[in-house]
């Protein structure tokens, strides 16, 4: 039942994206305000934020099972699943920036970087900078759900959004929350590209920066591309550099994703 609910809501989120009524988060913004009127403490605000939500979705599965039995969990699933997916339309952001990278653009390009990307260090490149956004947005749409979903079930995937959702309308307020559950997710998808890329170039990343807490996921997953795809200094420092940058990570979370279908698929038929 799980590989059934993880293909329908996969093969819906490909067909129909971030939309539709699953992914309107006004409901969260109007729970948002209120637990903000309460003044409470930061993680019992934030557990307020994700704990109600998922109490309402437990209600309604014990509701439906009551009229359609079995099949009750499968469509909560599905819902809690999809929900889960990551905001926004990624794919189209990126053919976006390098449309306006290639034509020499790169105020524009910049204005399809998240806030915290655009506010970074001044001294790092453009193909840096972007790079490290791309990456993270890429594994945070779609990799720890997945992870969470098939290690925990429907509702801890759902929890992981929630927690995203709440620290992404606070300015990152609940930045040590997010980075705990993307600490397994983000190192498992390294891994990935080491074995789709170069896996000795990577080892490093793997053994050493991957429990360097000074450094960021974000930071990491750009890492790993770098150096499974060779992305050297030199290649960061041509006038291409942000071109070659985002259709690396492309490449590497369009890659990662398939290889994650794959193993998944393998093991459901074990």
């Amino acid at each position: 039942m799980s590989y059934l609910i993880f293909i329908v809501a996969a093969g819906l989120f490909a067909l129909l994206g971030a939309g539709g009524p699953v992914h309107r988060d006004n409901w969260f913004d109007a729970l948002s305000r209120r637990v903000d009127a309460v003044e409470l403490d930061l993680w019992p605000s934030l557990l307020l934020r994700v704990v109600a939500p998922l109490i309402g979705a437990g209600i309604a599965l014990l509701v439906l099972a009551v009229f359609l039995g079995d099949f009750a969990d499968a469509l909560v699933g599905l819902v809690l699943l999809y929900f889960a997916w990551g905001r926004g339309d990624y794919a189209t952001d990126l053919a976006r920036f390098l449309a306006r990278a290639r034509v020499g653009d790169p105020e524009g390009a910049d204005m399809l970087l998240t806030k915290r990307a655009s506010q970074a260090d001044s001294d790092e490149t453009d193909g840096r900078r972007a790079m490290r956004d791309f990456a993270y947005r890429g594994f945070s749409r779609w990799f720890p759900p997945v992870l969470y979903f098939w290690l925990l079930g429907p509702f801890a995937a759902a929890a992981y959004r929630l927690v995203e959702l709440a620290n992404s309308r606070s300015d990152g307020q609940f930045d040590a929350a997010l980075r705990f559950l993307d600490w397994l997710p983000a190192r498992l998808l390294v891994l990935t590209f080491s074995v789709l890329g170069d896996f000795e170039r990577t080892r490093r990343v793997l053994t050493s920066e991957a429990f360097d807490r000074s450094i960021s996921d974000s930071e990491l997953l750009a890492q790993g591309i770098e150096r499974a795809w060779h992305l050297d200094d030199d290649s960061s420092a041509s006038p291409d550099s942000a071109v070659i940058a985002i259709e690396t990570t492309q490449k590497a979370i369009t890659r990662a994703t398939a290889a994650w279908l794959v193993v998944i698929s393998v093991l459901a038929l074990l």
